[in-house]
């Protein structure tokens, strides 16, 4: 039967639950900014009921309840909604990796721009147009030369640029590989803890949230996938290859993320894309400078100078180098009159053509629209410039697209974000309700306790007075 001070403790347990679930509220509460926080609730349950063993006071069959319990403290999570965010996360990541590495090089062309190489391309042929007009001036012959001067400058200091871009990807290439592999460490670390602590009947929601919040962070560097053990470990892998099982953390690389075609998405995926496309840019820019190199080299050698210099060329370069180390041939900075601007005289006439003699200024001013007719060459039908133009303008098109597909990416990232954050963040005004509802459930039992009291007073002077 149930004693005396039955219903005080009923009322105690009441304090007990509404202190507890005031606590967790203001936990939420203090951690509404925390990154990673997943707000925790309180779940409660009714402790079990007791019978009157004398029959008595209840009837058969009767019981009375005996209070309140704390059976819980759960956060709130949602799995599905994890795997759409890091999904989501790694798609958005990879566009957005990708677009920047194709801004920059949209950049490093400058397009269109008075100063860019496509100026100086129409520039560098106009001189030999001028030239032709004037072929014996050696002033007009050196400024022919100081354009292709100017010309190697400009492609050169495009080819450097495309180069820092490369680098620069490079370094934060092995910067997302170096924090896969920390974040693995740490999970790992953190898988060791969490099973410990719950194989000891210990709290854990802290720790879950730290790993979920580095399984977040590891989603935008590359696409992952999570399997839950039932001893509260996480394995953590990226394609096919595993980078935390259990307590256990591998290390990749980036070539064995590559060379099994495992990476797909994520920031590191977009990065070496973004690298694959800067090398192909490269490689364009490589062909029009070997391709301008040999048009006009040939056109020169064929020509001779005012002295009657011939089979000289005109740039110098490094097969597989070519933008890099284009340079006008140092013998013309130093002898303008050994251009050739004339034709290449046929014996038996003089070796020295005459001095009006602008043939070959003429052929290699028209080399600017000369078209390559070349099957297999990679500036078949196109001009140079024409080529160069195309180049250009596929960049930046790539680059819109990319910012297309990432302002789209990031649109559905933010929608499943905010799905989440309704499940999982923290609601001040829900929690001031929690607050106040707690506050309310303390002082019902708070009274319960007193009232209890008050009737355990009344029987007590009543017995002594009895006496």
């Amino acid at each position: 039967m149930p004693g005396t001070f039955f219903g005080i403790e009923i009322g105690r347990t009441g304090l007990a639950a509404a202190q507890v679930g005031q606590d967790v509220t203001g936990h939420n509460i203090a951690n509404a900014g925390t990154e990673g926080y997943s707000v925790q609730s309180v779940d409660q349950m009714a402790t079990d009921m007791i019978a009157s063993d004398d029959h008595t006071t209840l009837p058969v069959g009767e019981a009375l309840g005996t209070g309140v319990a704390i059976s819980r403290i759960q956060r709130a999570r949602d799995q599905f909604l994890d795997t759409q965010v890091r999904g989501a996360t790694a798609g958005q990541s990879y566009q957005s990796s990708l677009q920047g590495a194709l801004d920059q090089v949209d950049s490093a062309f400058g397009e269109p721009s008075s100063t860019g190489l496509n100026s100086a391309l129409s520039t560098f042929f106009n001189g030999f147009r001028d030239l032709s007009n004037n072929p014996e001036d050696l002033g007009i012959r050196a400024t022919t030369i100081q354009k292709g001067d100017a010309l190697v400058q400009v492609m050169q200091g495009v080819q450097q640029r495309l180069t820092s871009v490369s680098t620069t990807l490079t370094q934060h290439i092995a910067a997302d590989v170096q924090s896969l592999n920390a974040y693995g460490a740490q999970i790992a670390g953190l898988n060791v803890t969490i099973r410990q602590e719950s194989a000891s009947g210990h709290p854990v929601n802290g720790l879950l949230d730290q790993r979920d919040l580095l399984l977040d962070k590891v989603s935008g560097i590359a696409n992952v996938s999570t399997t839950s053990n039932a001893d509260g470990t996480v394995n953590v892998a990226i394609g096919s290859q595993a980078l935390v099982v259990g307590t256990d953390a591998y290390t990749v690389t980036q070539s064995s993320l590559t060379a099994g075609g495992d990476l797909k998405q994520g920031e590191l995926a977009g990065l070496i894309e973004g690298q694959s496309e800067v090398g192909a840019y490269q490689g364009k820019l490589d062909s029009l400078a070997a391709s301008l190199v040999n048009q006009v080299n040939d056109a020169h050698r064929g020509g001779a100078g005012l002295d009657g210099t011939t089979n000289l060329d005109f740039f110098t370069v490094t097969a597989g180098k070519e933008a890099s180390t284009i340079a006008v041939n140092s013998v013309l900075e130093s002898h303008p009159e050994q251009l050739a601007a004339a034709a290449r005289p046929v014996p038996p006439a003089s070796p020295v053509p005459p001095q009006s003699d602008a043939a070959n200024a003429a052929l290699l001013a028209g080399l600017k629209n000369k078209t390559d007719t070349t099957p297999g060459d990679v500036l078949y039908n196109n001009t140079l410039q024409g080529f160069y133009q195309k180049t250009v303008s596929d960049a930046g098109g790539r680059a819109a697209s990319a910012k297309s597909a990432s302002d789209s990416a990031g649109a559905t990232l933010t929608q499943l974000t905010q799905q989440r954050n309704s499940v999982t963040g923290v609601s001040t005004d829900s929690e001031m309700i929690n607050m106040l509802r707690y506050q309310r459930a303390y002082q019902a039992s708070a009274r319960v306790v007193q009232t209890m009291d008050d009737m355990v007073g009344t029987l007590i002077n009543n017995l002594f007075s009895g006496r």
